[in-house]
């Protein structure tokens, strides 16, 4: 069976992101270097800093030669590099050494500075392996430049995390964000090939999501005017950052109201909301699977909390 290596990395603040990200969508406790069998796109994490699918791995270096004796690769302009990890340390000049080792097993011609092909080497503990490397490009950075925003949207790294905690890399489940705002989610879930849509009470605001969609290439109609409380289709996962009276007038009872309603259009609620509503969500009868707070850097107190409820 096909193996692959993820390397993951993040800034202090995002531990916990990173951690509860990795949950739903490896299904497992959190391994910074895993191998697993699990084939997930290097671009579809803000987290994966690159991955490895595996051609050979073993104990010993020398059996992971043999392994690759026993194979054919071919490839014009490649490189191979040593993938440094958190897990083990090699030190820089047998790194060289053991890369040179097997550039000998690989077939075509080499290109250190412009290569169309890479091919990386890693030590994991005990485990040496080798295979393509794709390294982690930041494309979800493009959706910063959309046409329509306001100072207290979801950032994209945000976004686009909760995407994949909602979504748990299955595509066939239906995703709504029933207060969308200028469409920052409905964005990353379509970059990422859900079937996603989004709505907002405000007029003026649901017309600029629509607009900011239309400019990424989408269907400006998959973001209609809705009231969250009038929505009578059900979804997968609803993906909702709470609306709060600092920029938005709304009310507690209002706020209440948008978790009631979420209970009876959703089976699993992923929420962000700048305060704790532990008390709100049970009383709309959610159960609460996982909770963090997303901090802006990592000596503040202050931040978003985000919850999975089922």
């Amino acid at each position: 069976m096909k193996e692959y290596f993820y390397l993951f990395n993040y800034p202090p603040e995002d531990q916990q992101l990173c951690l509860l990200e990795y949950k739903y969508l490896f299904h497992q406790e959190f391994q910074q270097c895993l191998v697993t069998n699990q084939d997930i796109d290097v671009d579809t994490s803000v987290f994966i800093k690159g991955k490895i699918d595996i051609w050979a791995k073993a104990n010993d270096f020398d059996k992971l030669l043999k392994k690759l004796s026993q194979q054919h690769h071919d490839y014009q302009d490649f490189k191979i590099i040593y993938l440094k990890n958190p897990t083990t340390h090699v030190d820089y000049q047998d790194s060289l050494k053991k890369c040179l080792d097997i550039s000998w097993y690989v077939d075509g011609s080499v290109d250190m500075v412009h290569p169309r092909h890479v091919i990386a080497l890693s030590k994991v503990n005990d485990l040496w392996l080798v295979g393509d490397y794709h390294h982690g490009v930041p494309s979800w950075q493009k959706h910063d430049s959309k046409p329509n925003t306001f100072s207290n949207s979801l950032d994209i790294r945000l976004a686009r995390t909760l995407i994949n905690i909602a979504g748990e890399n299955d595509k066939t489940r239906t995703i709504v964000d029933p207060c969308c705002g200028m469409g920052t989610v409905v964005l990353e879930g379509l970059a990422l090939g859900y079937n996603i849509c989004g709505f907002d009470i405000s007029r003026e605001i649901s017309w600029k999501a629509r607009n900011n969609l239309i400019y990424f290439g989408y269907d400006g109609m998959l973001i209609t005017r809705g009231d969250i409380n009038q929505c009578h289709h059900h979804y997968d996962v609803a993906i909702i950052d709470i609306p709060y009276n600092l920029y938005t007038p709304i009310t507690y009872h209002e706020q209440c109201s948008i978790i009631r309603s979420a209970r009876k259009i959703c089976n699993k609620l992923v929420l962000v909301s700048y305060e704790e509503m532990d008390s709100e969500l049970r009383a709309a009868h959610f159960q609460i699977k996982d909770k963090i707070l997303r901090k802006k850097t990592e000596y503040v107190r202050f931040g978003r909390y985000v919850y999975v409820c089922f």
